[in-house]
């Protein structure tokens, strides 16, 4: 039978067609639409700083490239040099003026200047306040499957010359990686992170003149670090934000052992954490943090009795070693985020008032004394 007004080979195409397209075909492969922004504006004063600003957006533009084949990923990398451009209106525009089908993601990141007020956090640009909230309502307007939101960027409360960005050479897959089918394909809802929490600022690593030295901010690094590291494997969003808030804070920690002030008057940061506000699978904020049980040790700290299986403590990152392991019964808690714990009452104290990600100065009888980081379940 035909259909009316179109010949019956054209109509067993378009057949054939739909069937392959429901069946997971070329017509509905996915595509995932990225506007990727660095702010150098002359307003955010930079200077010799703005060097990694460019290789931020560099970085997170190859990373999506490495992972998306050409024909799937509609990616803006720009950086935005005038202080017109540096614009919320203009940024906002971007961002309306995709066209993502109900099945895309569409991915929003930006490096630059960004702090908090009553309304929360927002991207400081040159013309004015760009809250979070308003980039995030933009991009669900748009109706994607996934609307994923990062940001590199402070989180503090708010009471140069151009150049031309390097350039590298990306291999394109022919298919999506798997690590971007399992994160930016298949899951539906929203990704919504920064590289800080409230109250903390974001930093760059420091690099000296060498050409093989890091450049760029240290949670950028972290994140396609992690990424090409996990490229050929499923992964979910939790996985991810482990591995990058540990990688921050222990970067954070390795690059200024003393800490660091955001700007000129503020109190010394000591720690850089990633804050995620939500994610599909995100933990819900109630319960046990860490997973393990502890008693006293009159004297010499909380002792550990039980480790609980697939928890926290049976994940945690070795900073010697820079490898995962377990947590053991029968090891020492003598210090948390460098602060003496002698009781288990100590314990509980400094767990219930730390960041998400924890450095737990450990006693155990035949390695001696060594540091863990332990991301907790919130």
């Amino acid at each position: 039978m035909a259909i009316k007004g179109v010949s019956p080979s054209t109509a067993f195409f378009c057949f054939f067609a739909f069937i392959f397209s429901m069946a997971g075909g070329p017509l509905s492969a996915q595509t995932i639409h990225a506007i990727v922004l660095g702010d150098l504006s002359p307003a955010a004063g930079w200077g010799k700083l703005a060097p990694n600003i460019v290789l931020d957006t560099l970085t997170i533009g190859g990373m999506l490239e490495s992972n998306m084949p050409e024909r799937q990923l509609n990616l803006l990398n720009m950086q935005l040099t005038e202080d017109d451009q540096s614009d919320p209106t203009r940024v906002l525009k971007l961002i309306y003026e995709l066209n993502p089908r109900p099945v895309d993601t569409v991915v929003f990141y930006y490096s630059g200047h960004g702090a908090s007020d009553d309304q929360g956090h927002y991207l400081a640009m040159a013309n004015g306040k760009l809250h979070r909230k308003k980039v995030l309502d933009a991009m669900l307007r748009k109706g994607p499957r996934l609307a994923v939101l990062i940001t590199d960027c402070c989180n503090l409360r708010s009471d140069g010359q151009m150049f031309f960005a390097p350039f590298f050479q990306v291999d394109r897959p022919s298919s999506p990686t798997p690590l971007f089918r399992s994160l930016f394909l298949e899951p539906k809802g929203i990704v919504d992170v920064n590289s800080s929490a409230p109250g903390e600022g974001a930093f760059f690593a420091p690099s000296g003149d060498d050409i093989g030295s890091k450049r760029g901010s240290i949670f950028t690094i972290g994140l396609t670090a992690w990424v090409e590291k996990n490229q050929s494997q499923r992964r979910i969003w939790d996985e991810l934000v482990r591995g990058v808030s540990l990688h921050v804070h222990a970067s954070f920690h390795d690059y200024y052992p003393k800490g660091i002030q955001a700007s000129k008057g503020d109190q010394v940061q000591t720690q850089q954490n990633v804050f995620p506000i939500q994610y599909p699978g995100m933990p819900e904020n109630k319960g046990p943090r860490t997973g393990f049980l502890i008693r006293d040790f009159p004297g010499k700290g909380a002792v550990i009795t039980k480790v609980e299986a697939n928890s926290p403590a049976s994940q945690v990152f070795l900073v010697d070693k820079e490898v995962f392991a377990s947590l053991s019964p029968q090891q020492v808690i003598i210090s948390i985020n460098g602060k003496p714990v002698e009781t288990t009452e100590q314990v509980v104290k400094a767990i219930a008032q730390s960041p998400q990600i924890a450095r737990l100065r450990i006693r155990e009888a035949i390695k001696g004394e060594f540091d863990v980081l332990i991301r907790m379940r919130y």
